[in-house]
């Protein structure tokens, strides 16, 4: 969670540090979260940037969608959880409401099921709430970017804030077929055994599978195998 010492760290930063600089169209950001404490520290860090501003902010699902359809924003930043319930159905229908809109999900729960589930939900990035500011900061000027590449019809990447992960590209070790089967087995939350009677192959074989593609692609454990396969897109539905 974002405290209160790094919050004004950060904003003495901002005042006594920053040198002028040409204006510009900062982007606009709706925050959506139950609590009230968090909203308020992420306006005062987010409007400190130059490049951001913090045009409305809702503690409920409901406000933050009625908000975010009359507003439009650039970026939408919302809590997984709510006392009334999850936002990833409400995620969806953001994504319809807004298509303009980019969606970083927030939360304290970053397992792969949760990871999983928002970004097929249709959120552009997911980060953890006990990650650094400048990481959320980095996020969303990914999934910004990333707004400006769709416009010119060039791939996209499923981005994960606060998490490393290294994007495949020609340089990277190269998988076999079966290797990439696994991979997207294991990040989509199946066990070796379930990923074996998919592929109709032995459990052996997986495993062997498994550990040679995540020795090749430097993974350590099934969290960061799912984190490499959304910031490359293999699970994008």
């Amino acid at each position: 969670m974002y405290s209160v010492v790094s919050i004004m760290r950060t904003l003495e930063s901002a005042a006594f540090g920053a040198e002028e600089a040409p204006r510009l169209v900062p982007t606009s950001i709706v925050l959506i979260d139950d609590h009230a404490i968090l909203r308020e520290g992420l306006r005062a860090l987010l409007d400190a940037e130059r490049d951001f501003q913090v045009i409305a902010e809702a503690g409920t699902l409901a406000e933050g969608m009625t908000l975010s359809k009359r507003l439009q924003p650039d970026m939408a930043l919302i809590d997984i959880s709510f006392p009334e319930g999850s936002a990833i159905a409400a995620i969806g229908t953001l994504r319809r409401a807004c298509p303009g809109t980019g969606i970083i999900v927030l939360t304290v729960n970053n397992t792969p099921e949760c990871v999983h589930a928002a970004m097929n939900a249709g959120a552009h990035g997911f980060v953890a709430k006990d990650v650094v500011f400048e990481d959320l900061l980095s996020t969303i000027r990914s999934v910004c970017s990333w707004h400006a590449l769709t416009a010119q019809s060039l791939p996209s990447a499923r981005l994960q804030g606060g998490l490393a992960v290294r994007r495949h590209d020609s340089s990277a070790p190269k998988l076999t077929s079966r290797e990439r089967q696994v991979l997207v087995g294991v990040a989509q939350g199946y066990t070796s055994k379930e990923i074996a009677a998919k592929l109709d192959r032995s459990v052996k074989t997986v495993i062997k599978h498994r550990s040679n593609m995540m020795r090749k692609l430097s993974l350590h454990d099934a969290s960061a195998v799912t984190r490499f396969a959304i910031a490359n897109g293999l699970l994008v539905p």
